[in-house]
């Protein structure tokens, strides 16, 4: 049995490595992550999702995976939280005033995401209830903002604005706040507001330090512009077939799209070699 080229895999979770009905092969999953143990690789979720949300995802493999969740503001490791990257509360309220400011339609679609809850307005249309509600398991809906309570840790807003106003919101808000944004998009309208600094790549990096493991020797599959950086990161990166353009352009090779596993596609390619 010859070594694989890589020894820690992380991979997007929607678009990436659920299929557009936010469903992957449990079994198939399983043997993949049994055969890279084998060969002692590690195996990394980098996601935008809340920890909350990937510990019911992947439930039945918690002792075999980490998380960088909210992409990468939350790193989950043996099932414990080891370390948040937050907005202060006065931020967050600062935050969404300047929403209301310059663009008040998207107030009713907002969601604050903290490690013990996350919170929406009552008054938000049931579509994005529904939405929020699942991505999000530990919800409250609450009747105004100002209600987020201050000992929780903020990790995140993520709003469902057409997301060609990042860089002006991301230029406006730091140009009067102290503490910096930095907004990013997974696909579709959604935006997801993080701490500055934060992405899937400095997560990662935190993970390969601890795991003595280069960069040189990480693969990682993602779609969307919040996978730039971590695709940037690694030796091996792959953009599924249904990515988006400017994630195709950075990334060094294309993988099968969500819907043909293309995940998995690669992964037992490089296994098979392997084992020959």
């Amino acid at each position: 049995m010859s070594e694989l080229p890589f020894k820690a895999v992380a991979v997007d979770v929607d678009g990436t490595f659920e299929n557009d009905n936010k469903e992957y092969n449990h079994e198939m999953f399983g043997e993949i992550l049994y055969r890279l143990h084998k060969h002692g690789a590690h195996f990394i979720i980098a996601s935008g999702r809340p920890a909350g949300r990937l510990n019911d995802d992947f439930g039945d493999f918690i002792d075999s995976v980490d998380f960088a969740a909210d992409n990468g503001a939350v790193l989950v490791r043996d099932g414990k939280i080891i370390r948040t990257t937050c907005f202060s509360k006065k931020c967050i309220l600062n935050l969404i005033d300047y929403f209301r400011l310059r663009y008040p339609g998207a107030v009713k679609t907002l969601l604050v995401s903290g490690v013990k809850h996350s919170y929406f307005l009552k008054s938000t249309p049931p579509p994005f209830k529904r939405s929020h509600h699942y991505f999000y398991p530990n919800s409250i809906e609450i009747d105004d903002f100002s209600q987020i309570p201050s000992d929780d840790q903020y990790t995140k807003v993520t709003v469902d604005y057409p997301s060609k106003v990042r860089h002006e919101l991301e230029y406006g808000f730091n140009s009067r706040s102290m503490e910096k944004i930095h907004v990013t998009t997974s696909g579709w309208n959604y935006m997801d507001i993080i701490p500055q600094g934060v992405n899937k790549a400095t997560g990662l990096k935190e993970f390969l330090a601890y795991l003595d493991v280069p960069r040189s020797e990480l693969i990682a599959f993602g779609d969307g512009e919040n996978d730039i950086e971590m695709l940037k990161l690694a030796g091996f990166s792959y953009a599924m077939e249904n990515g988006q353009d400017s994630v195709k352009k950075i990334a060094k090779f294309i993988a099968p799209s969500n819907n043909d596993n293309g995940v998995f596609k690669v992964l037992n390619k490089y296994l098979n070699e392997a084992n020959n």
